[in-house]
């Protein structure tokens, strides 16, 4: 009589894991080697599909604001923009295997984001191609291509999900609070070497005059971005999750207490520009509000007048990062310390004044985000040696640090039309998610408007680069996407709630 055999469920993954143990293990003998490098990623990416296929837009937006760099990939580019590809990749794999799957439409925005994108690809294709030094290019400057290319993608990948009702704050606290990570390279350092590995995928904030020297970090002298992106993160999750009326109700003093706590953070890394986006921030988020016919008003008029009477009393012994990042108001301040921040603006000014009569050349043709890696070697020699102006180096590098230079020199006319169409529709959309949004949205819808604007105002008249800078715009609308528009109809039984109609 015939008899049959059976392999069970467990049999079968026990028989496949078990001889794939053995050759991972032969492999990790010698991690380092190509052959092991590249086996080991295959088997991992395999692992690791059916989790991204199903949770890519949370881990999305968990990465936006997260500072981490994938230190075992070339050129180590950070962790938001191979989510951003990552995410759009299973997007579009889920649209073509799930005919319910939709991605949301907010035509003017993507539009807007697609001329951006053509007039990149035309001028990097015009000015000589996107080279990429890890590709062995003799120019530099293609990573500011990728980052561009990764923000663009990373909107259309946060907008591919709506963000279920009850799962809101959560999703705010993902999207704003990982940016407390930009400190952990400063600690790894303060650890000393047993933590050094932690650099391979936080690198420590120093600032480019510490490089080569002594890097210590002592708090209240040694200025740290990585302070201030901490403080950042803490203001914004307060100010999205309760907004200024909610921060001012005393029945829960301790939103006000973080609040404050989060500025005085702030200040502590010695950078004007942090404290004057928290300030624009909050300026724009309390008009929004209209708190100005409330008693909060004379209540912060209060508190401004009490704060700027300590601060004009007590400036000069307040610490000296904290001095610098208050050096831009009419205070008496250390000698050195003013002078310090005053060298930093001038050196900015005298490049945007030579750089301003080169802006008509480029105007039909921009210049592009490549330079050849021999004549920034050659500008850093004569930098060096006296030779060249500081702000030689960072010009020739495209960093200009003026948002309207980064875009026009690099790109044109053509380049500035598309991402001031980009602003405009982006702005128009965050308007009608404030007036018109579910009133459940009533309070992120603001904030995320008034992050909006006031990063507008900052990228003009403070600092900003399009390819650092534009995925903080395409961020903040890919979120507002994903928490007021719906593409996709979910399935009732899974218990979800119905999304509302397409705006």
């Amino acid at each position: 009589m015939a008899s049959t055999f059976a392999v069970t469920r467990n049999h079968l993954i026990f028989g496949l894991c078990l001889p794939l143990a053995v050759l991972m293990g032969y492999l990790l003998a010698e991690p380092l080697e190509s052959t092991s490098l590249t086996v080991l990623l295959m088997i991992a990416t395999v692992l690791i599909l059916p989790v991204l296929l199903r949770w890519y837009h949370p881990l999305l937006i968990l990465s936006w604001n997260m500072t981490m760099y994938v230190a075992y990939l070339k050129g180590s580019p950070q962790l938001w923009a191979l989510m951003s590809l990552i995410g759009l990749f299973f997007a579009v794999l889920n649209r073509s295997i799930n005919p319910d799957f939709r991605f949301a439409q907010v035509p003017a925005i993507s539009w807007a984001l697609l001329a951006l994108i053509l007039v990149v690809i035309a001028t990097a294709m015009a000015t000589g191609g996107i080279g990429l030094r890890v590709l062995g290019s003799q120019t530099v400057g293609g990573k500011g291509y990728f980052y561009v290319m990764a923000a663009v993608a990373g909107y259309f990948a946060l907008s591919s999900r709506a963000i279920p009702k009850h799962r809101v704050n959560l999703c705010v606290a993902l999207f704003f609070l990982p940016g407390v990570t930009a400190i952990i390279g400063r600690l790894a350092q303060a650890a000393g070497s047993g933590a050094s590995f932690l650099f391979a995928f936080f690198p420590p904030d120093f600032l480019p005059d510490e490089i080569g020297a002594d890097s210590s970090f002592e708090l209240g002298i040694t200025r740290t971005g990585g302070i201030a992106s901490v403080a950042m993160a803490i203001y914004c999750w307060v100010l999205a999750r309760y907004g200024v009326q909610g921060i001012f109700n005393f029945a829960r003093p301790w939103r006000m207490a973080i609040l404050l706590a989060a500025m005085i953070i702030g200040v502590f890394g010695g950078f004007r520009s942090a404290l004057l986006l928290m300030s624009m921030i909050f300026l724009v988020l309390f008009c929004l509000e209209k708190l100005w016919v409330t008693r909060v008003f004379p209540i912060l008029v209060m508190c401004l007048v009490l704060g700027g009477a300590c601060l004009v009393g007590f400036a000069d012994k307040l610490p000296l990062t904290v001095q610098r990042a208050v050096s831009f108001l009419p205070l008496d301040i250390d000698p050195a310390t003013r002078a310090d921040a005053q060298d930093s603006t001038e050196w900015r000014l005298e490049m945007w004044k030579a750089m301003l009569p080169q802006v008509p050349q480029y105007l039909l043709l921009g210049k592009g985000l490549n330079v050849s890696g021999n004549e920034l070697f050659l500008n850093q020699e004569s930098t060096y040696r006296g030779l060249a102006a500081r702000w030689e180096g960072a010009a020739l590098a495209g960093d200009y640090h003026s948002g309207p230079l980064s875009v026009i020199i690099p790109f044109g006319i053509w380049g500035l039309a598309a991402f001031v169409w980009l602003l405009v529709a982006g702005g128009r959309f965050l308007i009608r998610n404030f007036r018109h949004g579910a009133p459940e949205l009533q309070k992120i819808n603001a904030f995320l408007l008034a992050l909006f604007l006031a990063r507008i105002v900052f990228f003009i008249f403070i600092f900003g680069t399009l390819n650092g800078d534009l995925f903080y715009f395409t961020g903040i609308l890919g979120f507002s996407v994903a928490l007021n528009v719906s593409g996709q109809q979910p399935n009732p039984s899974s218990g979800e709630e119905l999304p509302p109609e397409k705006a």
